[in-house]
């Protein structure tokens, strides 16, 4: 797959493609551009599979960029330093991200991605840039949508539909109102790293619950929740304390 290396810091770009040319023979670096505006140019010229774009750069940052393109046909794969705001952004959006200075492991991981994704579906979906603008450009709190990698493709899904995450071996199912459970390819723990916790509740190892979804706490040695749409889930002996002073905190009386 052809790649394209984004990135104003020359070290960074020699670094990156080094670690791509001895670690990841399935990607060729076909050329580097030092700006948004060179970006753009050596992304028409050579039409890569797969982009690895730099957020924080002079005269056209990364994000920037991406508004000037008309399409986007590519596997985009960003590089920033550390900026918690700006990864929490890109993860709700489902994109993959590399902190610098890049750790070769999850190079290697990201690639590995980019090929599974390849298999199913097309390489970006207009919808996730969006959705990541969006994000960035509102004030730094929880996003209204996350961005969903399923087999069949993208789902954009609202949090506010989500009733709660099962645990499935290393998939995660997720419920949510009104439609078919959906199984993507991420692990409950990264969900639990992601979502809001105002808003989302881990009650054991196998479940994540939305708690503006919670029917009845049903009393046991952990206890159980009845969900809105009548699915009851069990609570850890161990969560149940930390759940029960987060219901009272929503002067939920049980």
């Amino acid at each position: 797959m052809k790649a394209i290396i984004i990135d104003d810091e020359k070290n960074s770009r020699e670094a990156l493609r080094k670690k791509i040319a001895t670690y990841c023979k399935e990607i060729e670096v076909v050329a580097e551009g030092a700006d948004g505006e060179e970006g753009l140019l050596l992304i028409e010229k050579y039409q890569p599979e797969v982009v690895f774009l730099d957020i924080e750069m002079p005269r056209m940052n990364g994000f920037n960029m991406l508004q000037r393109l008309p399409h986007q046909n590519f596997h985009l794969v960003f590089t920033t330093a550390y900026n918690q705001y700006a990864i929490d952004a890109i993860r709700y959006s489902a994109f993959d991200y590399l902190v610098k200075p890049v750790d070769t492991k999850e190079l290697q991981q990201g690639v590995a991605r980019i090929l599974e994704k390849e298999k199913h579906q097309k390489p970006a979906h207009p919808q996730q840039v969006e959705l990541l603008l969006q994000q960035l450009l509102k004030e730094k709190n929880a996003p209204k949508k996350i961005a969903i990698s399923t087999v069949q493709g993208m789902e954009l899904i609202a949090l506010d539909d989500v009733v709660y995450l099962e645990a499935v071996s290393n998939y995660t199912n997720i419920h949510c109102r009104n439609a078919k459970p959906m199984l993507t390819s991420k692990t409950l723990k990264e969900y639990e790293d992601l979502l809001p916790q105002a808003q989302f509740f881990r009650v054991h190892n196998g479940a994540i619950i939305n708690i503006n979804f919670i029917k009845k706490f049903i009393k046991g040695e952990g206890g159980q929740l009845q969900m809105s749409n009548g699915v009851l889930i069990d609570v850890a002996r161990r969560r149940k304390e930390e759940l029960l002073q987060l219901l009272q905190t929503m002067t939920i009386k049980l």
